[in-house]
Order: C-alpha cells, then sequence, then structure tokens
C-alpha cells in the first residue's frame, strides 16, 4: 500500500502532467475564442471537443502511473511532451485562424504540414470509395 502512494505522490508532483492541463485549457479558450470569432459556435461540437480532451488528460494521468510502476518514469515524459507540443501546435493554429498574426516561418510550417495531413486523409479516403 505504501508503494502505491509513493507511485500516485510521484505521478501528481510530475511537473509535464501539469503543463499538458495547462495547454489543454489554453487549447479549450482558444477554440471556443476562435468558434465566437468565426461564428461557428455549436454546443455539440463543444461537448465532444472538452470530452476528448478531459479523455485525454485521463488516459495520461493513468500511462503516468502505470509507467511509474514500472519505474520507466521517462517513456511517461515522452508520451506527455509528445501531446504538449500536439496542443502547442493546436493553440497556434487557432490564434492564427483568428487572425493574430503569426510569424511566416511558423505559418510556412503549419501549411506544409497541413497539405501533408490532407494528402493522407484523400488518399485513404479514395481508398474507402473503391
Amino acid at each position: 500500500m505504501n508503494n502505491i502512494m509513493i507511485q500516485i505522490n510521484t505521478v501528481i508532483n510530475n511537473q509535464y502532467l501539469y503543463i499538458l492541463l495547462l495547454f489543454i485549457l489554453f487549447d479549450i479558450i482558444t477554440g471556443t475564442l476562435k468558434a465566437f470569432s468565426n461564428n461557428t459556435v455549436y454546443s455539440k461540437i463543444s461537448k465532444q471537443g472538452i470530452t476528448s480532451h478531459i479523455t485525454l488528460f485521463l488516459f495520461s494521468f493513468f500511462f503516468t502511473l502505470v509507467f511509474s510502476f514500472f519505474n520507466v518514469n521517462e517513456y511517461s515524459n515522452i508520451l506527455l511532451l509528445f501531446y504538449i507540443v500536439s496542443y502547442g501546435l493546436s493553440i497556434i493554429e487557432n490564434v492564427g485562424a483568428m487572425g493574430i498574426p503569426i510569424p511566416k516561418w511558423l505559418k510556412d510550417k503549419f501549411i506544409l504540414l497541413q497539405e501533408e495531413t490532407n494528402k493522407g486523409v484523400d488518399n485513404d479516403e479514395n481508398e474507402r470509395n473503391k
């Protein structure tokens, strides 16, 4: 029982988990502001988004706890950093969609990333339609 409490305390004190939570909150705020600025506010989309954010955070918390039990905290930190970067990109994308200027080099990277993502989606959709 004492070992479980130590592991839970380790997870609760993981600063990457707090950073992820902060980025999730900023993503929700910027996403909501983007929806208001584009007049695309829908409660169903908002509920689904918030549900997915909560699910992802609980997933991250759970696997951070599991990795802590196996004493491989580095892997949980890699997972958390992946999600932090992903949310950071989403925040920057939301800010750019609201019309707030972002540096050209960063905007070019987003366009390239979006083209690559859309190319994969188009190919998947074409294969399904065959």
